[in-house]
C-alpha cells in the first residue's frame, strides 16, 4: 500500500471533487496523462481507500438538520458496545473516540427538528452512558454532505429498538428509523 500521494494523484482527486461522475477518458485529458495510467491510479486510490466516491441524499438540499453529540461512556467495554450499536444507526453520520469527559462524539442527522431532538434524546437511554453536550448545527450552509438511503424493510432498528413501541414514535416526535418498515418519511 502506498502512503504518499504524488502530483498526479492530487490532480485526479481535484478533478473528481469537481465531478465524481467524470469519465476516465475525460479525467485523463484533464490531468494530462494516459487513460491507462489514470485508470490504474484511480483503481489504486479507490482500492486503498484514499478516496471515497459515493452517492447519497444531499443534506443541504434536503434541509436536513445536523447536530454534534458528546457521550460519556463509563467503561471501555461499554464504549465498544455503544460504538457497535451506533455504527449501524442510519442517523449517525460519524463516531469519534475522544480523550475528554465526553469520550464518544457523534455527528447525527434528522429530517426535521423533532426527529433530530428525538434521536438525541434516545442516546440518554443507553446504559452506563451520560449525554454530556449537544450542539444543534441546523441545516448545512456550505458544503454537500451525503446521507445514506436505507431499505425500509426491517422490524427492528439496527440499535435493537422497535419503532412501533417507542413513545417518541407513537407521539409523532420522530419519523422512525430509516432502516425499518415503520419509517414515516417517503423521501
Amino acid at each position: 500500500m502506498f502512503k504518499v500521494l504524488d502530483d498526479l494523484d492530487i490532480k485526479i482527486i481535484i478533478e473528481l471533487q469537481r465531478d465524481g461522475r467524470i469519465s476516465v477518458t475525460e479525467l485523463a485529458e484533464n490531468v494530462e496523462s494516459s487513460r491507462l495510467t489514470v485508470s490504474k491510479r484511480l483503481r489504486r486510490l479507490i482500492d486503498n481507500k484514499f478516496i471515497i466516491i459515493r452517492g447519497g441524499l444531499n443534506a443541504k438540499k434536503m434541509d436536513f438538520q445536523l447536530a454534534c453529540v458528546g457521550l460519556e461512556v463509563k467503561s471501555d467495554l461499554g464504549r465498544k458496545e455503544v460504538e457497535r450499536r451506533l455504527i449501524g444507526c442510519p442517523r449517525v453520520l460519524n463516531i469519534f473516540r475522544t480523550t475528554e469527559k465526553a469520550n464518544v462524539h457523534l455527528a447525527v442527522w434528522g429530517e426535521d427538528d423533532p426527529t433530530i431532538k428525538s434521536t438525541i434524546e434516545s442516546f440518554r437511554e443507553i446504559p452506563d452512558t451520560d449525554l454530556i453536550y449537544c450542539h444543534y448545527l441546523g441545516s448545512p450552509i456550505h458544503g454537500e454532505l451525503p446521507i445514506n438511503i436505507h431499505l425500509k424493510n426491517q422490524d427492528i432498528a439496527p440499535c435493537g429498538k422497535t419503532c412501533s413501541g417507542c413513545y417518541r414514535y407513537i407521539n409523532e416526535w420522530c419519523l422512525g428509523c430509516p432502516a425499518t418498515k415503520y419509517y414515516k418519511n417517503t423521501l
